[in-house]
């Protein structure tokens, strides 16, 4: 095979991806449903609800996001916010709203136990705190519309899940942010297929560390973050146990109900998956080093097709071009990114992928993960982990 076919391939092979990952979302995100187009349940008819947020170090953010929480559109219901080991003003600011609004119950951790991820440990006692029907596991960062809170019980209620997870809507402020969040999310829908997880034939399980509602009785029955103490990506980890554990699940588009800024610019960015990134291929070197590579390739083949100069490789670029047009159409009616940042694609991937080998190469170098100011051993967050 010479250079050129060698090259011809690698583009077929790239448009092959890029139609079937675009192809599998128009009608994957057809299916999901949306927290806008439910009818809410009239105040009498809706079961106890608890909202359960963590904290650390969130002075900057967290009045306002505890705001929106006690703003919610909902009777009777309680929110628990944990300061986990905050070292700024997070628990003053706490306290300060809890004396005006007595729905609101602060926890404060001031250790974090052997044998436990802080986050974790906070939202297993966050959870032991409530005592509802349902539980609304919230980051304390995330922006919760008045009516998002109602809309996703009805949505529960009304069609029998028992978790419903829901995928905020990024706010983003720079072209940087724009174009690493997209690339990031159009990746982790081609890779995850969120709208699978509502069916219990397929093993795809879907968890939001924003927006994730669950019945207790099946929380408590999949174990509940006991059973994820030592595992990082607790959001995900949580619905893979709550499915094997026969809960009905499914993920909803926000429907401008829930949003968040992740993390500003993309320094920020890159730094904020470094927690996440190699665990989410749980650990595994061999995988982190050949994924990347080719990813890249894909990413860039519809690029250098067309420097090809055949005709065959042009019509495949164009067909590799015309599935990520289709991909980020398609995550683009759940995260705040537009179509035309498609164009942006190899630049986006190529900046999470860097993200994600800087994460692989710094746990690998320190032998563990460093989170939130505590260190986690390598050998032991692999026996921990559950995602």
């Amino acid at each position: 095979m010479n250079l050129h076919d060698a090259g011809l391939a690698v583009v077929a092979g790239s448009a092959a991806y890029w139609l079937e990952s675009g192809i599998s979302a128009f009608f994957g995100y057809r299916r999901l449903p949306g927290l806008r187009s439910v009818d809410p349940l009239p105040s009498a008819s809706l079961p106890t609800l608890a909202i359960v947020a963590t904290a650390k170090d969130e002075a900057a953010r967290v009045e306002g996001a505890a705001r929106s929480l006690l703003a919610q559109d909902y009777p009777n219901f309680s929110i628990v916010i944990v300061d986990d080991r905050s070292v700024d003003g997070t628990g003053a600011i706490l306290d300060r709203l809890a004396l005006e609004d007595p729905r609101l119950r602060v926890v404060h951790i001031d250790s974090l136990p052997y044998g436990w991820v802080g986050k974790c440990h906070a939202l297993a006692r966050g959870a032991e705190a409530t005592d509802t029907e349902w539980i609304l596991f919230v980051d304390a960062d995330v922006t919760l519309a008045p009516g998002a809170a109602r809309r996703a019980i009805s949505l529960a209620c009304r069609h029998g899940w028992d978790h419903v997870a829901v995928g905020p809507d990024m706010r983003l402020e720079s072209l940087g942010e724009e174009i690493f969040v997209a690339a990031f999310m159009v990746v982790f829908n081609t890779s995850q297929r969120p709208w699978r997880a509502s069916n219990p034939r397929r093993k795809n399980a879907i968890g939001i560390g924003a927006f994730n509602l669950v019945r207790r009785e099946l929380y408590r029955k999949a174990g509940g973050h006991e059973a994820l103490r030592y595992e990082l990506i607790d959001d995900m980890a949580l619905g893979k146990i709550l499915k094997r554990s026969g809960a009905r699940q499914t993920f909803a588009t926000h429907g401008g109900q829930v949003s968040v800024h992740w993390h500003p610019g993309i320094r920020g960015l890159i730094h904020g998956v470094e927690k996440n990134a190699f665990p989410g291929l749980h650990y595994n070197i061999p995988l982190g080093l050949i994924a990347p590579w080719l990813l890249l390739l894909v990413s860039w083949a519809p690029v250098f097709g067309f420097l090809l100069g055949s005709p065959a490789a042009w019509v495949l670029s164009l067909c590799a071009w015309c599935g990520v047009l289709l991909c980020y159409r398609e995550v683009g009616r759940s995260v705040n990114i537009r179509a035309w940042h498609a164009v942006t694609m190899p630049v986006g991937v190529t900046l999470f992928l860097y993200a994600f080998v800087r994460s692989m190469v710094i746990t690998l170098i320190r032998g563990g993960v460093v989170w939130r100011g505590t260190f986690y051993p390598l050998d032991e967050l692999k026996r921990g982990r559950v995602w």
